[in-house]
């Protein structure tokens, strides 16, 4: 399935620059084509004047477009002056890999559609995967995966559509190093642009480095305006507002420079013209000592109600260990809240772990200040996997940052998990390049089931497993508990009560990262197109 060469890159190359000069023009003739037949149509079946017969435009089918999705720049040490907003960089450590796996599947009956791996600025083909010649027999899927292509800079995921829907794809990204200030596990999903999105659970003290990477992956430039909020409220800076982004253009800033000093920052990113993505790189380092890695991904956006899973816990016994050293005591694991709006926000908390609800010290209840970012502590925690589920009268976001170690002296994880989305239908988690994969899961409000199928390294899709989710508990499969042999990818389908979840990614030593489960399949869509003057 997977092709090479300058085949490749002159294919990858005829059709991104096919889609981007004539998306446009097919929109416009098959608007066009629908309004004559809607034309037509009408002439032919209206009542006579007066009858009063009111006709309704037809539906006319959209065709799908190609999926697109950015994979985050690999991780790279600041260099010269980092007080700036502007971010240069130097080689990390001889040790550092980065890579990405792609999983694509086509719709039932229809043939693999084509998907390219290609560099974000100047369109540079990496690899790809052929489009299927043939359509199967009715009812089967095929799928094509690509697993552990080395990057070494931003890159886009671009998919076919398979028929007349959009491809179900995702891509992620993996980096790992075990030596220099950047040692350590980091992973993000490759993330479909758009034009509003948080980010929260930043640190620009002393030691952090938090650089937000802004990409435009359209053909569109994309004007960014940033809100920043922090513990005493909305930081006002300049050099946050009419940031232009360039079409296949990525921005890197380095938060330090508009909000300095903050231990929770939260980032709102809104993008006019084109659509964007986000991520935040964050590095922490402890004298010597490196302090964990990990790319932020955006968080759902701000409700009453927000639920975060794949939050694993060391002991407090462990944690308060690693605290005792010099510069170590932000290692305590933490909830960010962050609250836009004029209103104060009285947050219920509620923890499920894998046996049921654990108790909270003072009942779980939690004031956090309109326009700040709150920090709830979850240092008392016993160790264990968990899901948390809050509720408040105001709109806010979430996500829980935690931390991992061995031995005092020996470097230390970072991990930060971003607020689910609640799960529905075939939402496609990635294994990611050299780590270990688990799926975390909770029912807040009621017993549901997910239907999972696995999808081979060598693309064959394994039979369907129906599983439970008790009610009010975490339950964590890891890929053998899914799949057999290698499992490259899974597709997650929820049924019944509400069901949440997220990508528990494991490496070497404490290594640890969080990924939210992407978006599910959007289906075919249609439109009525009414003429009128």
């Amino acid at each position: 399935m997977e092709r090479s060469g300058e085949d490749t890159r002159s294919a990858a190359r005829g059709r991104r620059q096919t889609r981007r000069k004539t998306a446009y023009t097919v929109s416009s003739g098959v608007v066009l084509m629908a309004a004559a037949g809607a034309l037509i149509t009408a002439g032919a079946v209206a009542a006579p004047a007066g009858s009063g017969i009111a006709v309704q435009p037809p539906a006319t089918e959209v065709p799908a477009g190609a999926l697109t999705a950015v994979c985050p720049q690999p991780l790279r040490l600041l260099a010269g002056n980092v007080s700036g907003t502007d971010a240069e960089y130097s080689p990390v450590s001889e040790s550092a890999a980065t890579a990405v796996s792609l999983v694509v599947l086509g719709a039932a009956g229809s043939s693999l559609p084509a998907a390219d791996l290609s560099e974000l600025d100047g369109g540079k083909a990496l690899a790809g995967l052929k489009a299927g010649e043939t359509a199967p027999l009715a009812g089967t899927r095929l799928a094509g995966v690509l697993q552990n292509q080395s990057v070494g800079t931003v890159t886009a995921l671009e998919a076919e559509p398979s028929g007349k829907t959009p491809a179900t794809a995702n891509a992620v990204l993996g980096y790992s190093a075990t030596d220099g200030d950047l040692a350590g596990l980091a992973a993000a999903n490759c993330q479909t642009p758009g034009n509003d999105m948080w980010l929260l659970g930043a640190r620009t003290t002393v030691g952090a480095t938090a650089v937000l990477r802004l990409s435009n992956p359209s053909v569109t430039p994309a004007t960014v305006d940033l809100d920043l909020h922090g513990s005493t409220g909305r930081i006002e800076t300049g050099g946050s507002r009419g940031i232009v982004i360039a079409p296949g253009e990525t921005r890197s800033i380095i938060l330090a420079g508009l909000a300095a000093n903050e231990e929770a920052a939260a980032v709102r990113v809104r993008s006019s013209g084109g659509p964007v993505t986000a991520v935040i790189e964050q590095s922490i380092l402890r004298g010597l000592t490196p302090g964990g890695v990990e790319i932020i991904e955006p968080t759902a956006a701000p409700s009453p109600r927000q639920v975060i899973t794949g939050v694993a816990l060391q002991s407090p016994e462990t944690i308060r260990k690693l605290a005792e050293q010099d510069g170590h005591g932000s290692v305590a694991s933490v909830l960010n809240v962050a609250v836009p709006g004029s209103t104060d926000a009285v947050v219920h908390l509620r923890v499920f772990g894998s046996n049921g609800e654990v108790q909270i010290p003072g009942g779980g209840v939690f004031s956090v200040p309109a326009g700040t970012v709150g920090k709830i502590p979850l240092a008392d925690l016993p160790e264990g996997t968990y899901s948390l589920d809050l509720s408040s009268d105001v709109a806010f976001t979430a996500a829980a940052v935690f931390s991992r170690g061995t031995e005092p002296g020996e470097r230390v994880e970072l991990a930060v998990a971003p607020a689910d989305a609640r799960l529905g239908s075939e939402h496609l988690a990635v294994a990611v390049p050299g780590s270990s994969s688990a799926l975390v899961l909770t029912a807040p409000d009621g017993a549901a089931e997910v239907r999972l199928r696995a999808i081979g390294a060598d693309g064959n899709l394994q039979p369907e497993k129906v599983v439970a989710v008790p009610a009010g508990r975490t339950l964590t499969l890891k890929s053998a508990d899914i799949g057999s042999g290698e499992v490259a990818g899974v597709l997650v389908t929820a049924v019944g009560e509400a069901v949440y979840g997220a990508q528990l990614v494991t490496g070497e030593g404490p290594g640890i990262s969080v990924l939210p489960l992407p978006e599910g399949s959007a289906g075919s869509r249609s439109a009525q197109i009414g003429i009128g003057y």
